[in-house]
């Protein structure tokens, strides 16, 4: 199909939800919109104003979808569960054939006001203009809707000719005689009551001549503007992650919820979590990626993937080990000191990997060696200041997985590189002062980093360590903005470094409310009233202990110059100079590099894989019961086996292999 703007009628939309061939999927919010949108929408309707286009996916994968909301909107059964059907793929696909079968992606508000209004769930009336109104030389049966509406309200009026649009949809759909139309409808209206026969029969004509222009407009084929997209699973997801409106978050684990819910109530599952651990926010996506880790054999975390292969037995069999790991590895970055608070984590990905391990070790992390635990904390350290998980690909995770795996299993790394992939990208003290936005992980990962060297940040009000529970932790300016803003204003480069997470610390919000935009000294000899000990906690946050004695008032840019090298040095000693210490501790050079044997290859092409053997000492490739003389002649052997064209290639960047940690690898690093 394509994906080109087409239209249709109400009466074509209203069928289609009648026949079922218009369906909501599961994750479709609920219905939320007040009767004044819906008036509002009519009235867009009448007026020929545009209301967005509708967008409607045909989908080729399981789903299950729920019912329209026909809800009454308080009293008895306004609360009333809705009912949910799944659908196997064969089903979708023999429904989508036969009856144009497809989902509802955007527009649900307006298609569910439009039903319910239609179907009398809710009130629409339509109030024409009292004949004073219009001018004498207008005949009522030649003016248009737009010109004849007064307003839509949710009652008839007893001033205006009023009908209500359910009633004319259902007038349009049974065979009602016209006295019949008189009786049922016209008659118990209450604006004619005070008029005479004569003027009665004058406005029932009015009365048809209204119904008559409301059901074409019903009927109009270019009412309605709709896209209809013949999607893959995959783009499905896509789309929602990027038309995302109004606030409302959708993401391909919303429409994993749907393909899953006949066998596993995802959506419950999450919630139960939430719960159970009320200090504790689940990462859906941490969790889903790392049961797709253990289900893929640790080959395949990427959206399409778990969007096609992951099935209620996978989640049925792992979601709560993989939640209790998740938890568990939580409690020791929070006991360890590594995060302050949940939010603050600098990467979520590296929960992944840290999970990977604690199921090595056998779930928990009291298990692991001191020389386990050295690895992890330089691991955890050092990607954070390598900036590893910025742009992080599904490969990082799964590398840094299989990484932490083999440590688990107290085995050396066979990559020369991957250590070099740690290096830390900060090498000089000036250059903290670039990172002024909390959302840079680099941000994020200095502030944890005093929490860590410091084994817990102390509040400024007392001596009490801050904990996760502290959820309203502010990365409070040492020097307060206003204060700066104030007294440097003249300075550009004290106003340039203002937000320098150099001149932040973490502490409650409500303290750092309370210091407003006093001079340093002045704030903290106010604090120290209420805590003779507060020496103890600027100490314990990296922070020069002058300040409270007034001497870097007048000197912002001394006071950042001098802490920026406090904070560099715990980089330096702790991450810098110990990188080839943890090199020599870590590495092995592979065995695989030597072997004489034939090594087992692969290589994936138009979405097939296929194999061979690769024999190091000759170079040659065993491919189909053929011997080739070289990788690349072997790999256009296999391009023109799948492909049916000759298709030149460079088999040593064609053909893989799996290293002894579990990593896919190109063969150019055997030859190399």
């Amino acid at each position: 199909m394509e994906t080109l703007a087409q239209t249709e009628s109400i009466v074509d939309l209203i069928q289609g939800i009648e026949k079922e061939s218009i369906v909501l999927p599961e994750f479709q919010r609920n219905f939320v919109w007040e009767m004044g949108k819906t008036y509002d929408l009519f009235d867009s309707l009448v007026k020929n104003i545009f209301i967005g286009s509708i967008i409607y996916g045909v989908p080729s994968f399981e789903i299950t979808i729920r019912e329209i909301d026909l809800r009454p909107r308080k009293g008895e059964g306004s609360r009333k569960k809705l009912k949910h059907k799944s659908y196997k793929k064969a089903e979708i696909n023999q429904k989508v054939k036969t009856g144009g079968f497809r989902l509802l992606l955007d527009g649900q508000q307006r298609i569910t006001s439009l039903y319910r209004a239609l179907r009398g769930v809710d009130n629409v009336w339509f109030v024409a203009r009292h004949p004073n109104e219009i001018n004498t030389n207008e005949n009522f049966n030649q003016l248009a809707l737009e010109q004849l509406l007064f307003e839509f309200l949710g009652q008839e009026s007893s001033e205006r000719l009023s009908i209500k649009l359910s009633d004319v949809f259902d007038m349009m759909n049974s065979d009602y005689l016209e006295a019949e139309l008189k009786e049922h409808f016209f008659d118990t209206l209450k604006y004619h009551r005070n008029v005479d026969d004569i003027g009665k029969q004058e406005v029932f004509r009015n009365y048809l001549r209204l119904k008559n222009k409301l059901q074409d407009l019903l009927k109009s084929q270019k009412l309605l503007s709709y896209y209809l997209l013949d999607t893959t699973l995959d783009k499905f997801a896509l789309f929602f992650e990027r038309s995302n409106s109004r606030g409302i978050q959708l993401n391909f684990i919303d429409i994993l919820a749907a393909k899953l819910y006949d066998g596993f109530n995802l959506r419950n599952n999450i919630i139960e979590f939430g719960e159970r651990y009320t200090n504790y926010t689940l990462n859906k996506e941490i969790i889903v990626r790392s049961i797709a880790f253990i289900v893929s054999e640790k080959r395949e975390i990427d959206r399409s993937s778990i969007l096609k292969y992951l099935t209620p037995e996978h989640f049925a069999e792992y979601w709560e080990p993989v939640c209790k790991w998740y938890k568990q590895t939580l409690d020791f970055l929070y006991e360890e000191h590594m995060i302050l608070v949940q939010s603050w984590i600098p990467y979520e990905n590296m929960l992944i990997p840290l999970m990977m391990f604690l199921k090595e070790i056998g779930g928990n992390f009291s298990q692991m060696t001191e020389r386990q635990n050295t690895f992890l904390k330089f691991w955890y350290w050092a990607s954070i200041f390598a900036q590893r998980y910025t742009a992080a690909s599904n490969e990082i995770i799964i590398q840094d997985s299989l990484i932490l795996m083999q440590i688990a299993k107290d085995k050396k790394i066979t990559d020369r590189n991957y250590f070099y992939k740690l290096r830390s990208q900060i090498t000089s003290a000036d250059e903290l002062h670039s990172f002024t936005k909390k959302k840079s992980a680099i941000y994020k990962g200095i502030l944890n980093f005093i929490n860590y060297n410091a084994k817990g940040l102390i509040d400024w009000m007392n001596t009490s360590k801050l904990s996760f529970n502290h959820s309203k932790l502010d990365d409070h300016h040492i020097f307060p903005r206003k204060y700066i803003t104030t007294t440097y204003r003249d300075n550009e480069k004290a106003l340039s470094l203002v937000d320098s997470v150099v001149n932040r610390t973490l502490i409650p919000k409500l303290t750092n409310i309370r210091i407003g935009k006093k001079a340093p000294a002045e704030y903290l000899n106010e604090l120290r009233k209420k805590n003779p000990q507060l020496k103890q906690s600027l100490k314990n946050h990296f922070i020069p202990l002058e300040l409270i004695e007034g001497l870097y008032d007048n000197d912002y840019l001394f006071f950042l110059e001098e802490r920026a090298e406090v904070i560099f040095e715990l980089i330096r000693t702790n991450l810098i100079s110990r990188s080839e210490e943890i090199k020599a501790e870590f590495y092995q050079e592979p065995k695989m590099l030597h072997t004489k044997e034939k090594v087992k290859i692969f290589a994936t092409y138009y979405n097939r894989k296929v194999f061979a053997d690769f024999y190091p000492e000759t170079k040659e490739v065993l491919y189909r019961s053929t011997m080739h003389s070289s990788p690349s002649g072997a790999a256009l052997a296999a391009k023109k086996n799948i492909s049916g064209k000759d298709v030149t290639a460079n088999g040593w960047e064609f053909w893989k292999f799996t290293d002894e940690q579990g990593q896919e690898k190109y063969i150019l690093e055997l030859r190399e």
